[in-house]
């Protein structure tokens, strides 16, 4: 389940939020004061409480079939007293420690760090995973729930290795009373019978804190252990406190795995290195299914990479009680607002290679890439940069900051097709840049979502077996065709592109124009403007649009027939016009989120040329 739309009339200090087709991802902005963290208590009291209120209620969207089966609808407004009854009966029945479905999860933003109690050996040797807990144990302090984590796991392993010893005990059983003459010399155990519970903590140990990874626990030694840089063994409680509060709320949600649930974090931030809480977000998203995160945040980096789901700016109370919830999107005047949240303390302090990414939603494409590298290069920061209109000179920017060393710091960048000159130089601006400018191969990041066969992974399980949404033959022929549609579009962007830069910057600023006159100035610059208007009549003929347009179009045409297509035409409309279809309905961000999970498990990864560069960075 997750929240489709809040209501809520002064919840002091709030007099009026109302905030409607709320995403998987929620984001709530605001100066100091203004009540974000009431209306999160709010929100958590709610939940636990729940009652049907004309003045303040929820609407709640099912996000799988057991809900709707569970519901018999789709929806449930706390507004009608029968739909509050059904709400209560989904929250509040019994649930596992480890498997929470259709929940509320709750990390506040008081997460002290408390020592953690050794480890009391027992001979209760079953799953407590399976074992079952109070229905609101995810609304308690995450400072009283991490000693209990940690325990779970130690009993974890403990309860495998009883499995597996009881497996051997029986099987070794078998072997004596089997005939002397089909005595086999030996048992076999199949370790696919006994997965490791423990991979999914170390491997989000590992995607949190690389090169750090976390030790085999052990019973024996009451506590958790990592290995250094150096390969030194020491005590989880030897992190720093950044640090072991990641590990404190990753190693909780990982354990509580909840799927179809709402999930409340106050301040993601707080106490950490910006890196350091983009690592933890990414890590959140990419485990558990269907979850929805509402981040209660003053971080600007967080904001910014959630502008393609729900960014809320919570504005002081207004005079007339309206709406104090204003929506912020990526290109409206709203999104100027957030400048006023303030920003990082300087892209230098982030780290010792800096891969600045150009392009027009650089903060978004910063969040992509995480999902895709997955802490693969924890020695590369991903830095946004912005369009490319902020990049005057390829050649400046070479020189002034590309091949610059700034406090032991090294700069590299990743720019979208679409950016270098006429779209064809990109090897040359890599070769001017000596490695530290890479250029994508394809359009834009979001050409490497048009996967057919990725695609229909996504849909495999949500859709009958003959749906056409299941067949990549299908989906491709669906993407061809809008491609096809946006032809004349690309090539207008190609064309445009051209001329722009056959044409340069318009100057119309004069040479020796200290102590002119009004006339004498007019004078000047009017003949100058004459002289750049011959220069751009010389630069853009029609003759020549016309023929640069034919020859454009007749190559994009002729992409269609293979694989280039999805090279030179940018796939981000393909794909919003493909999500937003009356077949395919579904959110362009989760759209994006499912294909990653999907080409994660795909024989052929999608994103090898964006692993490469990285890759190339990483080792320069």
């Amino acid at each position: 389940m997750r929240i489709k739309a809040i209501h809520a009339t002064n919840v002091t200090p709030l007099k009026l939020i109302d905030m409607q087709q709320l995403s998987d991802v929620v984001v709530l902005a605001g100066p100091n004061g203004v009540g974000k963290t009431s209306l999160i208590k709010w929100l958590l009291q709610f939940f636990q409480n729940i009652a049907c209120d004309q003045n303040n209620w929820l609407v709640i969207e099912a996000t799988c079939p057991t809900e709707v089966a569970e519901w018999g609808q789709q929806t449930l407004d706390t507004r009608v007293q029968a739909d509050c009854n059904k709400l209560r009966s989904t929250l509040q029945r019994p649930k596992k420690r480890s498997g929470y479905v259709s929940s509320v999860l709750n990390f506040e933003s008081d997460r002290s760090i408390t020592n953690i109690q050794p480890y009391a050996f027992s001979w209760n040797f079953d799953d407590p995973f399976e074992e079952q807990i109070d229905w609101n144990y995810g609304f308690r302090s995450l400072v009283n729930r991490f000693s209990e984590t940690v325990h779970a796991i130690f009993r974890k392993v403990r309860n495998r290795r009883e499995l597996i010893a009881t497996k051997a005990e029986a099987l070794i059983n078998e072997l004596k009373k089997a005939p002397p003459e089909s005595k086999a010399s030996h048992i076999s155990i199949d370790p696919a019978e006994f997965p490791d519970p423990i991979t999914p903590f170390k491997d989000a140990f590992t995607q949190l804190l690389s090169p750090k990874s976390l030790v085999e626990p052990d019973a024996k030694e009451q506590t958790l252990f990592y290995l250094n840089n150096d390969g030194q063994k020491l005590p989880i409680n030897s992190l720093s406190s950044g640090e072991r509060e990641v590990v404190n709320v990753v190693f909780d949600f990982i354990l509580r795995n909840p799927s179809d649930s709402i999930v409340v974090f106050d301040e993601p931030e707080l106490h950490l290195h910006p890196e350091l809480s983009y690592k933890l977000i990414q890590t959140l998203r990419n485990a558990g299914l269907r979850n929805q995160f509402i981040f209660c945040t003053h971080s600007a980096d967080i904001i910014s990479a959630s502008l393609d789901n729900s960014v809320t700016f919570i504005s002081p109370p207004k005079a007339d009680g309206g709406n104090q919830a204003i929506p912020v999107h990526e290109n409206d005047a709203t999104h100027q607002a957030l400048k006023l949240l303030g920003q990082s303390i300087g892209v230098v302090s982030l780290g010792k290679k800096i891969v600045l990414i150009e392009g027009d939603h650089g903060s978004l494409d910063k969040q992509t890439y995480g999902s895709i590298l997955k802490g693969k290069y924890p020695s590369l920061v991903l830095v946004p940069s912005g369009g490319k209109g902020l990049i005057q000179s390829f050649n400046t920017l070479i020189e002034k900051v590309i091949s610059q060393s700034m406090w032991g710091v090294e700069f590299f960048m990743l720019c979208d097709r679409d950016a270098v000159p006429s779209q064809r130089d990109g090897a040359a601006i890599e070769a001017a840049g000596k490695g530290r400018i890479r250029v994508l191969k394809r359009y834009h990041l979001e050409n490497y979502f048009l996967e057919e066969d990725v695609i229909a992974e996504i849909f495999k399980p949500m859709v009958p077996n003959d749906s056409w949404l299941a067949s990549p033959e299908q989906i491709r022929a669906r993407l061809l065709q809008i491609a096809t549609n946006q032809l004349s579009y690309a090539a207008a962007l190609i064309v445009s592109s051209h001329f722009r830069e056959q044409v340069g910057n318009l100057s119309i600023m004069p040479k020796g124009c200290h102590g002119k006159t009004g006339p004498e100035l007019s004078a000047l610059l009017v003949a100058t403007a004459s002289k750049e208007r011959n220069r751009m009549d010389a630069a853009v003929t029609d003759s020549e649009i016309q023929s640069f347009t034919l020859q454009t179009m007749s190559s994009l045409q002729a992409s269609l027939a293979s694989e280039e297509w999805k090279r030179l035409i940018p796939g981000r409309v393909i794909l919003q016009i493909f999500c937003s279809s009356s077949h395919a309905d579904l959110d362009f961000g989760r759209f994006k989120i499912a294909y990653l999970k999907a080409a994660a498990a795909a024989s052929k990864n999608p994103f090898a040329d964006v692993t490469e560069i990285f890759d190339a960075f990483a080792n320069a």
